[in-house]
């Protein structure tokens, strides 16, 4: 089925001629029919890089063996050029190849006068000279008076001809192609392949299917003897691939192991999945979870599971094993099941700030960036290392751990939960974005409402949560006893131990607290807010004598409840102040009037 739904991309989105495929070259060849002499140019960008042009070219799959591509190639092939990575004999026969390459397909088209300009180039040894800095790998484009020649319709047709020769293998078979049911020749090997760029993990250029070894076939038979695809759909497949890898529609955050991957069939791509990496759009957001409060959500996901028609949503995410493309996940779900799963999605991650009045959410960028290492001493307030360091620590499958969760609706892996609450008490750095992934992996996707509140819940009497709860008005109160003038605040001092069992900080926390609630009180400018501080700590605790009290240590479920708490409450008593700021600020102006 994936190989299907790839023809079926590269028929609608794919312009390219056949067996072609985009690389980079940092050279060009022009040669005339005027008399003029060949000239050598370098095609690199002046960014200070050495990135070169990028060309769609003659392109087929070649691993160790000499194989030279048609009217653009590496240095080695085109002119024979090594360098202390070749070997000489190799970078002579590459050359030779070419050379015999290039005769071929003048033979095939006499009249054609750029092949025959090309033929006499070599003929006559007219060789310009070798620049310095030349890789023998370097791309070589090849034009003759002014025109590119992989543009010359001869050399198109005579290069799909040689492909269907090259990977028909020693003996062509023709037979039903499992792809698109027809009976037609069939490869023996894979004719492209996509390039390592586009494939996290790959040392070379990778391959979806390769059999080149006994050892990966079915019954040690080498080729793709038991998998029979054609030709057209073999090619369709490597440039709908690259294609989709390549486009706007693809999402790899680095140092992850993975890129995924989406388009849809039968209705207009949506918008909310345009930002799905950095930020969502809050209107599109809306539209989704308006959709949540129409009727019976369940009831709705199993319609749309079901739902008969050609509006499909795909998603297929990939990582690299040397030369091999490996399928980590692939998604084939009606479109309304795909919304609603990123609905769901966007709800259980919806969460307060310590700066907004309501909860928000997070583009999947933020979630990767917050999993990593907090740097205290960065900055003026600190920040997280960036994606793709070494340092920040940052599982390198948390990106498609997260995409299933909006896109296939599968809870998250226990391992998300446990890192996160790790990063926190190594860190000692709780905010928004880590409360939301705590969220994220507390929720069940399939359940009607989410079982964790996006905001403060004042109903809430888990234990756990209350003790969270206490702990940040327990550090509310000792900001409000010494301002800014303390070194280590209780947070610093336990935060990392009360996670795993809060009692004995809270219990600590409690006997500091009497001393600076006599701070607040002998204070002229706090001492009216020391009622309201002892009187919040006095419910709380009432709320903790009451319920069910905590044994050993706590499991990662009951820690992050214990985490959200402490947010939550600090979110909730910023929103109070800035309330209370508000309420002040339009009293003083109706006085004012």
């Amino acid at each position: 089925m994936l190989l299907q739904r790839l023809v079926g991309y590269a028929e609608e989105n794919v312009t390219t001629p056949p067996f072609h495929r985009e690389r980079e070259f940092r050279w060009r060849l022009d040669l005339f029919t005027d008399g003029r002499g060949a000239q050598l140019t370098g095609l690199r960008e002046p960014d200070g890089k050495g990135r070169g042009q990028r060309r769609f070219a003659p392109a087929a799959t070649r691993t160790v063996g000499v194989a030279p591509q048609l009217g653009a190639d590496d240095i080695q092939y085109v002119f024979g050029w090594g360098d202390d990575t070749t070997k000489p004999k190799r970078v002579a026969e590459c050359h030779e190849r070419f050379v015999a390459l290039i005769q071929e397909w003048s033979d095939s088209d006499p009249n054609d006068v750029a092949a025959q300009r090309l033929v006499r180039f070599y003929r006559n040894d007219d060789m310009p000279l070798r620049p310095e800095g030349v890789g023998a790998k370097d791309g070589v484009l090849v034009a003759v008076d002014d025109e590119l020649i992989i543009h010359r319709p001869s050399l198109v047709r005579f290069w799909m001809a040689e492909v269907a020769r090259r990977k028909a293998g020693k003996a062509p078979r023709t037979g039903l192609c499992l792809v698109c049911g027809a009976d037609r020749p069939l490869l023996d090997s894979m004719p492209s392949t996509v390039a390592k760029r586009l494939v996290p993990g790959a040392g070379n250029d990778a391959a979806l299917v390769s059999v080149n070894a006994s050892v990966f076939g079915y019954g040690l038979a080498t080729g793709l003897e038991h998998t029979p695809i054609c030709f057209p759909c073999g090619n369709a497949v490597g440039s709908g691939l690259t294609h989709l890898l390549g486009s706007r529609h693809a999402i790899n955050l680095a140092g992850q192991d993975s890129r995924m991957a989406w388009w849809v069939l039968g209705a207009e791509e949506p918008d909310v999945f345009s930002g799905f990496a950095t930020a969502p759009d809050p209107n599109q957001v809306n539209v989704l979870l308006k959709r949540l409060h129409s009727g019976d959500l369940a009831r709705a996901e199993e319609l749309a599971q079901t739902v008969d028609g050609d509006e499909r949503f795909f998603s297929l995410t990939v990582g690299g094993n040397a030369s091999r493309i490996m399928v980590r996940d692939w998604i084939d779900l009606p479109l309304q099941a795909a919304l609603l799963h990123l609905a769901h999605w966007y709800r259980d991650m919806l969460m307060v700030t310590l700066a907004d009045d309501e909860p928000v959410s997070f583009g999947l960028w933020h979630l990767v960036l917050a999993m990593g290492r907090w740097d205290g001493r960065s900055g003026e307030n600190g920040r997280y290392t960036e994606i793709g360091k070494k340092n920040g620590r940052r599982p390198e499958h948390v990106q498609r751990d997260l995409l299933a969760r909006a896109l296939r609706g599968s809870p998250l892996p226990p391992s998300v939960l446990h890192h996160v609450l790790h990063r926190i008490a190594s860190d000692g750095h709780i905010d928004a974005t880590r409360a939301a992934l705590l969220r994220l992996a507390l929720c069940d996707p399939r359940e009607k409402e989410p079982r964790v509140s996006a905001g403060l819940d004042e109903n809430n009497n888990d234990t756990v949560y209350l003790y969270g709860r206490i702990f940040a008005h327990l550090e509310k109160i000792q900001r409000k006893a010494h301002g800014r003038d303390v070194n280590t605040t209780f947070g610093d001092r336990f935060l990392a131990s009360a996670m795993g069992n809060p009692v004995p900080a809270v219990m600590a926390g409690r006997r500091m607290a009497a001393a600076w609630l006599g701070k607040v009180r002998r204070n002229p400018k706090t001492r009216n807010s020391e009622w309201a501080l002892r009187s919040t700590l006095d419910a709380l605790i009432d709320k903790i004598d009451s319920a069910k009290p905590l044994t050993g240590f706590l499991p990662a479920q009951r820690q992050a409840q214990f985490v959200l708490g402490y947010h939550q409450q600090r979110a909730e008593d910023r929103r109070r102040v800035r309330a209370h700021r508000e309420k002040e600020e339009a009293e003083f102006d109706d006085v004012e009037d």
